[in-house]
Formats: structure tokens, sequence, C-alpha cells
């Protein structure tokens, strides 16, 4: 898993004996494994003390018991299969040949960099989340994910960590990259379910990329309550004024230096946005308040196909950071682009027209909001209090609001005059 670890001086570290004969176990039972095995020689070269610090401090025992007890057949073995910067994944044979697979997850902020502020409760909610989002797609879409057989989300459980005992889909990665489009059927069930979601929020709550959990995570009825709540976080972030100045110390290389943007000034401004928003109808003319599932790590390495010659995806990974999203914010979607590098003119042009049929309805995008709704999401996923000035704040807004009263027009004007106070003050401010 490249780039999943702290940045630290490279040390090439050789595999144990009994990880040779892990790696060999793996490959005799399912040369499918393959690519997988090959990936963790890698990770276990660059990374290898902190893996086995953290293999040593689990029971693989318990695991192996609690396996057993699951699927009332005998598990013969726990064999190390994938790392990742969160959680590290455990292949688990039974007799008859068959197996499953254990995912845990590994603790504080795993192997990525440790600065991350989650809770205890937070990391727990992330995980029932998950289990809780892989159950909803399985049972709602036809979106192949594995099947769920136990869990576990507490720390101290006695296996030593959360996990998660699931089935083990047989496929490959898609590498090379497939080049037919029959990978894409599901994508339109990924990136809208029907509506009736509104209002179920034991799924996905709101997570931003880096795995917070903000105090409100819904469920939301309407695009408004979503606003509301990614605004409220990042005034809670500003009030807190000490640990907000030590943060945007840490970004002084793009937002100026920690006095281009004053605390009073960037809670005023956040304020004025909140209120803007308050004062808009649960109902906005300006778009649909349809959710969507959002998986947020859609990439290769979470994907399996059936073969190199069959392209059909047979199953999407890692729900961890799932979240529900309006389906007018085009963040975390599935898109094609990482399949288009290489493939011949005619394939790509071919796998561009459905994705399209499938994404839009006459002509425009699913979802999408005529007052540019996506647009504020600059205001509040990227963390603009930390990374902008004050200037490039204000010029933000305001190119979001001439963007939008061009693209609403005049059957958006009247949601569009509840930003005119946030408008007045940054123009008041210019002066």
């Amino acid at each position: 898993m490249q780039d999943s670890f702290t940045d630290t001086e490279f040390v090439a570290h050789k595999p144990t004996s009994a990880e040779q004969a892990s790696q060999k176990f793996l490959l005799d039972w399912d040369r499918n494994l393959c690519g997988e095995v090959q990936q963790l020689e890698m990770t276990l070269m660059g990374h290898a003390p902190d893996i086995r610090r953290f293999v040593a401090s689990l029971n693989l025992p318990q695991l192996q018991a609690r396996a057993t007890k699951a699927m009332n057949k005998k598990c013969v073995g726990v064999y190390l299969l994938a790392v990742g910067g969160y959680n590290i994944v455990y292949r688990l044979p039974f007799d008859g040949q068959t197996d499953i697979v254990a995912r845990l997850r590994i603790p504080g902020g795993g192997f990525m960099d440790n600065t991350i502020d989650m809770t205890p409760q937070d990391r727990s909610a992330r995980f029932v989340s998950e289990v809780a989002t892989m159950r909803f797609v399985k049972a709602r879409t036809s979106i192949p994910v594995p099947e769920l057989y136990y869990w576990d989300s507490v720390p101290g459980n006695p296996v030593g960590a959360p996990y998660m005992l699931m089935e083990r889909i047989s496929g490959v990665p898609p590498w090379p990259h497939p080049r037919t489009g029959n990978a894409y059927r599901w994508i339109d069930e990924a990136g809208y379910p029907d509506s009736q979601f509104r209002g179920r929020g034991t799924v996905g709550p709101l997570l931003p990329p880096y795995g917070l959990i903000v105090n409100d995570t819904g469920p939301f009825e309407s695009s408004r309550q979503f606003l509301l709540a990614c605004v409220s976080r990042e005034l809670d972030r500003i009030r807190a004024t000490e640990k907000w100045t030590a943060q945007r110390t840490k970004f002084t290389g793009c937002n100026g230096g920690v006095d281009a943007l004053l605390a009073n000034y960037a809670e005023r401004w956040f304020k004025l946005l909140h209120q803007a928003i308050a004062t808009l109808p649960d109902e906005l003319s300006s778009c649909p308040d349809v959710f969507r599932v959002a998986h947020t790590d859609f990439q290769s390495s979470n994907l399996l196909v059936s073969s190199a010659e069959d392209p059909t995806i047979v199953a999407v990974l890692d729900w961890e950071g799932a979240r529900v999203l309006p389906a007018w914010d085009p963040r975390s979607g599935c898109t094609i682009s990482w399949l288009l590098s290489g493939v011949d003119e005619d394939v790509e042009d071919h796998l561009s027209e459905l994705y399209f049929d499938i994404t839009t309805k006459d002509g425009r995008a699913l979802g999408q909001s005529l007052m540019c709704w996506e647009w504020l999401t600059w205001f509040f996923e990227s963390s603009p209090s930390l990374t902008m000035d004050r200037d490039t704040l204000n010029e933000r807004f305001q190119t979001w609001f001439s963007e939008a009263e061009e693209a609403g027009k005049e059957s958006c004007r009247f949601e569009l005059e509840a930003f005119r106070p946030l408008m007045t003050f940054i123009a008041n401010d210019c002066l």
C-alpha cells in the first residue's frame, strides 16, 4: 500500500522465514492471491518493524477460535494477507478448502501519520458505520460486497483490536486495467441509490476524508441540514482558538501565515455563512434532496475483477470512510478516469459514453444544483480557515456567488439573496 505510512528514511527489511512460509501457503492455496502477496512483500520491505510490532500485540489464536465458532467449522490457520494505512488483513482457511478473511483495525491513526484527532468513540463509530454501510449496500443494491459473518468493534476485545470476519471473494486486482464497459453496470446504483435512503441514518455519518467524525452526523433530511452541519464544524474549529492557531501554523506554506486570517474575522465570516444557510427553506428549488452513498476511496486497489480476461467487478472493498452525501455533491463519486490510461481510443470513447449515460439525465449530472452548491464544498471540506488567507477566502466566495447567480438566474434569486449579507461584509472589508 504505497503512501500509507509515515514518511521515514527507507530501510529495506527482509521477510522472516515464518513470513516467507506464510506467503508460500497463500500462493499454494490460491494463485489468484499473487498480486496481494507481491504487494504485501513490498509493504513488509519498507515497514516491517511497525507491522511486526502490531502483529505481536494481537492474540491470533483467539481470532482463530472466534472464526471457528462463527463459521461452525475448524479454522486451521491465520495468515497475513495485506496491510493498509488503517487496517491489517488475514486469511483464515478451514477444513474443506474454504476460507474467509479477517480485517483488523490498527489502533490510533494506524500506520498513517498519527496526528489525526480522533477519540476512541470516533473510531468505534467509524467501524460500526462501515459494518452498517456494507450491510445496506448488500441489501439495497447489486454492488458486490463481501458477506459479513461476525464483527467486534471493542478495542479491548480478546483479539486485541476491532475486527470483522467476512467472505473472501475470489478475484484479481484490475491490473492490467479492464478494457470493456461491463464492469460499470452498477455505477448508477453506487452513485445514486433512491431517495428512500433519507432518514435512515444508521449508515454513513458525515466523514471528512481524514477520518474525523463531527458532532452532528445526521441523518440529514435536506441539503440545508447537511450544509448547516458542515459550516457548524468549521465554526467549532475556529472557536477553539488556541488549537486553531496552532493548526494554522502548520499550513503557513499555503495560508500566508497565521495572521493572514484572524480568528475573530474567520468566526464572523462563517457565522454569516451559517446564517445564510439557516434562512433557506428545507425544500430547495435549486436542487432535489436526493442523497447517495459515497465510497470515498474508489480506486483500483479496492476492487477485484473476475480475471485478467474478464473485467467484471466481483468485489468492492474497504467501505471504512463511506458516507452519505447529497447527489449534488460530486466529491468521492465513481469516476472512470483511472481506467482510461493506455486503453484503445475506441474503448475510451465507449467507456466515456457509457459513464455519461449512467450519470446524467437530459444533459445534466444527476442531482446537479442550479446554484452550484457543489462549489460551497470549498468552505467546509478543505478546512479553508486553516489553509486560506482572508483574500483567497473572499475571492472564492465571490466567485461562487457570481457563478450561482448566472447559473440559477431568476429561478434561484430568493435562495441566493440569503447570502447577500456575507457578500456585503466582504465588499465592505475590501473598501
